[in-house]
């Protein structure tokens, strides 16, 4: 007798290894830093942006790379017939034991981060399954974790990548556990 798997349903994270100047785009979040206040959303401490003004010459080139790798994935991926252009993008720059609550981005299609400063122990980038399955199954059962019973997965995040994602994955960041900043910058394509 053939057992046959039939994946019903799929869920990706796409990771792309950028080469962006990460020095100017530091430099730039800094300052950014430095002149506004920033917003609340997801973020617990640490400070997020105003959305930025895509023109801003610092991040013309990551988000000309944003746009491009992004149709990638739609086309590929989702198989859609339009192009998928740049919504909303924004820094977070979190210190020590800030982070950001689970959460998921309305009103968009794709989303991402982008890492630019990532020092050791500055929290991990995790991702929620909806399917629930602790309610049915508790983690003690399990012998070891695969995509078919595992209701996170944690990334550890690398400066220079870019991660995208659906809009409806939940997610959140751990807590910065470094005495250095972790630097990223965050977006939604509509």
């Amino acid at each position: 007798m053939k057992i046959e798997i039939i994946e019903a349903f799929k869920i990706f994270v796409a990771k792309i290894n950028l080469k962006q100047d990460l020095k100017k785009i530091i430099n730039y979040s800094n300052d950014l830093k430095n002149k506004q206040e920033g917003r609340k959303h997801s973020n617990y401490g640490g400070f997020q942006s105003n959305n930025l003004n895509r023109n801003d010459s610092a991040l013309i080139p990551l988000i000309k790379e944003i746009e491009f790798q992004s149709n990638i994935i739609a086309k590929e991926i989702f198989k859609v017939g339009f192009n998928l252009q740049l919504d909303n993008i924004w820094v977070n720059i979190n210190g020590f034991k800030d982070f950001n609550i689970v959460h998921k981005h309305n009103h968009s299609k794709l989303s991402g981060v982008f890492y630019v400063k990532t020092p050791k122990k500055s929290g991990n980038l995790v991702f929620v399954s909806d399917t629930e399955i602790e309610n049915y199954i508790t983690n003690e059962n399990f012998l070891e974790y695969t995509p078919y019973n595992s209701s996170t997965y944690g990334i550890v995040p690398e400066e220079n990548v870019l991660y995208l994602f659906p809009s409806w994955l939940k997610h959140y960041v751990e807590p910065n556990l470094s005495k250095e900043k972790r630097i990223s910058i965050s977006f939604n394509l509509m």
